[in-house]
């Protein structure tokens, strides 16, 4: 298994078919391809966004894809939110695939956002293996709905 960096251009179908199973079965939001294709279509034009959407190859398949988005709150505050995953039902958890995307990307923002220092990642109570997964890295619970770390 190999991280890449997504490239819309030979990468599309595949995510498109990755997409269609994560909405189908792992996923805590609802959404469609057409939103989904949307705000993918608005991040390929900013270059720290454009970077950061990472993708995990076995052989020719696509069996990640994670991203962040960068947010400031109601009070000012600047996030980093790392979305959930998105892989396959039958290859979560068993391939390393979510360890390896969440180490790419919490990489890449410590490195390309200094002054960040803090992550956020949403994680409900009733996905266990997710929520040891986030232990394992470092991350521990928030007083709130998500897990967070110090980078």
């Amino acid at each position: 298994m190999q991280v890449y960096r997504y490239d819309p251009r030979k990468d599309k179908e595949a995510l498109i078919e990755l997409f269609n199973d994560f909405i189908q079965n792992k996923t805590y939001f609802s959404s469609n391809w057409k939103n989904f294709e949307t705000e993918l279509n608005k991040r390929l034009l900013d270059l720290q966004y454009r970077n950061s959407m990472v993708m995990i190859k076995e052989g020719d398949k696509m069996v990640g894809w994670g991203t962040y988005t960068i947010f400031r709150d109601y009070l000012g505050n600047s996030r980093v939110l790392i979305h959930q995953v998105l892989t396959r039902k039958e290859d979560s958890f068993k391939k390393g695939i979510e360890e390896k995307i969440l180490r790419e990307l919490l990489t890449y923002i410590k490195k390309t956002i200094p002054d960040m220092k803090k992550i956020h990642i949403i994680c409900p109570d009733s996905d266990g293996s997710m929520r040891s997964l986030l232990m394992k890295l470092g991350l521990k619970k928030s007083q709130y709905i998500w897990y967070e770390k110090e980078i």
